[in-house]
């Protein structure tokens, strides 16, 4: 016999092997119990969880003989027929290659007519997103009204590409990625059948790297396997998946806190492996995480140094962010390991405290406070308010001047509200607003307002006087040029 591979071995063939799907299969059990099966089912999630293996599983238990609290027996004709592919009642049919209007109608044509030796026909279609909108509309009339011998499933990844009035017609089933602890017992079992030997250590990063996926995992433990024959370690797992050591991802961020360019490149000459770099980044994001997590919920989320927790939160932001815009780039960047230092450069070239003293030291200078009211989208009537003020910044303290009429409309939660969107855009957490009347008119944005309204019809009234076609108008009509009003 031809080797299996083990994402085709390790198929689940009854609910009950179906690994962290629980509530669908709750569901599937109790409307085959309890007689009461719909007559289109919609399968939605991400790859490898289990939405094509959960339709055949459902299949078998529809027309199996022996049917025992929902469980298909995997022993009478019908299901031997579709664990087999020898099943001419269960068609699985491909949309990506089967998705035009011609092959739906070709499939439509052989709905009327009975099951040959089973109780339903049943229909799969999986990517069911790739068909055609012609293709989608011919399925309507029959999904609203199918033969009671006919049943359909459908398999999606982009539940958001299906029609509404498709979705509307099918019971949808939205399957869970799978997770790590989930992921690790399946696998532990399966190595034990196929007498694999795996330290705990490498069964975690496997798991953690099938991101919630069941087939990627037996995927990739297969490439493991082979490599490493039959005795799976941490060291050949890093090895095979380009996947960083704990100790370089904390001593790349230990460097950064300690402003320490020399030790932190130093780190960077042993990365040599390009396809290891976007794994640099993936877990250096995790420390971050996990760093955040246990400094505002004091509940350690993993094994790190208790040193970076020193880190300032909102460093930590900063370097989380520049990891989210960077690694877009990482697939098609001709220099990964180039994109790699120079993310680290930045985040080794901020600093937090010189970015909050430079907010202090530059903003009276350069402070704007007709441009900055407009950015921060306050509630109109505040806004309304608030044009006719004045505002500077005293070191940590916003002082905003309002005329004594205006002032007593403005209540505690204005004032919050403003605290918290200049806390955000000066990046400044303890930013104080204090209000006093020390008000002048002529620096309010109203006022700021109208003078360059008045510029600018001056403006436009000199270009219009000085034009060759207006001075023709007058000698000849005598007109007034009209104010402009842009109010």
């Amino acid at each position: 016999m031809s080797y299996l591979v083990l994402a085709r071995k390790w198929r689940p063939k009854t609910f009950s092997e179906v690994v962290g799907q629980d509530h669908v299969v709750k569901a599937l059990q109790n409307s085959l119990i309890n007689d009461s099966a719909h007559q289109a089912f919609l399968f939605t999630g991400t790859r490898g969880v289990g939405k094509t293996s959960l339709a055949r599983i459902l299949t078998k238990a529809l027309n199996c003989e022996n049917l025992v609290d929902g469980e298909p027996c995997n022993e009478c004709d019908s299901c031997l027929s579709i664990n087999n592919n020898s099943s001419i009642d269960f068609q699985e049919i491909d949309a990506a290659s089967r998705r035009g209007i011609s092959e739906t109608k070709e499939l439509l044509e052989t709905i009327p007519y009975m099951p040959s030796s089973s109780k339903f026909k049943v229909y799969l279609i999986d990517e069911v997103h790739m068909l055609t909108k012609e293709s989608f509309n011919s399925l309507l009339k029959t999904l609203e009204e199918p033969p009671p011998h006919v049943i359909f499933m459908f398999a999606t990844t982009e539940f958001s590409q299906i029609p509404a009035t498709i979705l509307s017609r099918c019971l949808q089933l939205n399957l869970n990625s799978v997770t790590t602890e989930d992921l690790r017992k399946q696998l532990s079992l399966i190595y034990s059948k196929e007498k694999v030997k795996c330290e705990d250590s490498a069964l975690t990063l496997i798991s953690d790297a099938a991101n919630g996926s069941i087939r990627d995992a037996l995927t990739i433990s297969e490439k493991i396997i082979s490599f490493s024959e039959r005795n799976i370690t941490s060291s050949v797992v890093r090895e095979v998946l380009g996947i960083p050591d704990d100790e370089l991802i904390q001593g790349i961020l230990k460097n950064l806190k300690d402003k320490n360019s020399e030790e932190l490149f130093k780190i960077l000459d042993e990365i040599n492996n390009d396809s290891s770099i976007k794994s640099i980044f993936i877990n250096l994001m995790e420390l971050i995480k996990n760093i955040s997590l246990t400094q505002f919920s004091n509940i350690k989320k993993d094994s790190f140094d208790p040193s970076l927790l020193e880190i300032d939160p909102g460093i930590l932001q900063i370097f989380y962010q520049l990891c989210l815009v960077n690694i877009e780039y990482i697939d098609d960047f001709p220099d990964p390991k180039g994109l790699l230092e120079m993310t680290l450069l930045k985040m080794l070239a901020f600093d937090f405290e010189e970015k909050k003293n430079l907010i202090f030291d530059e903003m009276p200078n350069e402070f704007d406070w007709p441009r900055l009211l407009n950015e921060l989208k306050l509630s109109k009537v505040f806004s309304q308010h608030l044009m006719q003020s004045n505002a500077f910044i005293n070191q940590k303290d916003f002082i905003l001047s309002l005329p004594q009429e205006k002032k007593v409309l403005i209540n505690d939660k204005n004032i919050k509200d403003l605290e918290l969107k200049l806390r955000s855009m000066l990046s400044v957490k303890d930013l104080k607003v204090i209000v006093n009347t020390n008000y002048d008119v002529l620096d309010s944005p109203m006022n700021i307002k109208e003078e360059n309204q008045k510029k600018n019809n001056e403006i436009i009234e000199e270009k219009i006087s000085s034009s060759k076609s207006y001075k023709k108008l007058v000698s000849e009509l005598n007109p007034k040029i009209k104010k402009f009003d842009n109010s």
